[in-house]
């Protein structure tokens, strides 16, 4: 019976006998899972990397590499490291299921297959899988607003400038701050101001690219990245940004509140080799020189 739960969710079953390939396709299916499978162990790093299957069964006797050669493979790959492997095997000895479990499997399944286990064992999996992405989900993001924290924002512009540099295309990182938030704070409450950031965020989710990375950099301060764009786009979009906010009405248990936002926006500069803490050093003292300038404006970094 379908379970509407498992809808969309992926598994990559990996066994060089077509007969308990079409077992486990038969039984997760009727599960409510999307299977995907191979005869071949070969072709499970280029299909898990290809599909982002939520679990993967592999076998452990195959000819060429084995299954535990795979589970080493697809544990030093950085794409492939997260995803849980179930090891399909006949030899449940306390030291072969050793090995796989020290090898980095999450659970194994015994041959010959029994469709009680292999759901029990696939649902556990999940779980964990779900429980995982919960915690992971909680480390990236910062509490109040959603977005990304600062660690993981600076992490994703080296990301970003990185493959920038492979592909040639533009980088900018803007920085924004919140003009006088300490009077908001100060004059309506920190509620209101955990509101104000909050529909901040909202708002520059909305409008920005999707895809741009967004983060709440610290306090008042946020910083999104515009990769593959040219400089006048980039001050476009973050003019777009100020207005926005300028025109909202922030309003608060009755309170109408003011807001306007200050930027400061750099642009790459591949010939000097920059890194994220470059980058983001002129981003700074150019929101430093908006906010001297009399705020609710944008100055470019410069170079």
């Amino acid at each position: 019976m379908l379970n509407p739960e498992n809808q969309g969710k992926k598994i990559l079953a990996i066994d060089d006998s077509v007969l308990n390939l079409k077992l486990l396709k038969g039984i997760l299916e009727n599960e409510g899972f999307e299977v995907l499978t191979s005869t071949n162990s070969l072709d499970t790093i280029p299909m898990a990397i290809q599909h982002t299957p939520d679990l993967i069964l592999l076998d452990v006797m195959m000819p060429g590499i084995d299954g535990l050669g795979v589970l080493k493979l697809l544990k030093q790959n950085a794409l492939t490291s997260t995803i849980s492997v179930l090891m399909v095997t006949a030899r449940t000895k306390g030291e072969d299921v050793r090995v796989a479990l020290e090898a980095g499997a999450f659970d194994y399944v015994k041959k010959p297959l029994d469709e009680v286990e292999i759901i029990a064992r696939v649902r556990s999996a999940l779980r964990y899988k779900d429980y995982h992405d919960r915690l992971l989900a909680m480390a990236m993001q910062d509490s109040l607003t959603g977005l990304y924290n600062h660690a993981l924002l600076i992490e994703l512009l080296d990301k970003e400038i990185y493959n920038a540099g492979r592909k040639g295309l533009p980088v900018a990182f803007a920085m924004m701050d919140i003009d006088h938030f300490k009077r908001v704070n100060d004059q309506y409450g920190h509620l209101a101001g955990d509101y104000v950031l909050k529909e901040i965020a909202r708002i520059l989710t909305v409008s920005l690219r999707k895809g741009d990375p967004i983060g709440r950099y610290g306090g008042e301060e946020f910083g999104f990245i515009l990769t593959g764009i040219a400089l006048e786009q980039a001050i476009a979009l973050c003019e777009r940004v100020r207005q926005s906010i300028a025109e909202f009405s922030f309003s608060y248990e009755g309170h109408d509140i003011p807001v306007t936002v200050s930027f400061g926006l750099a642009q790459l500069l591949p010939e000097k080799s920059e890194r994220p803490n470059d980058v983001i050093r002129r981003a700074d003292d150019a929101l430093y020189r908006a906010k001297e300038g009399g705020r609710n404006r944008l100055v470019l970094a410069q170079d």
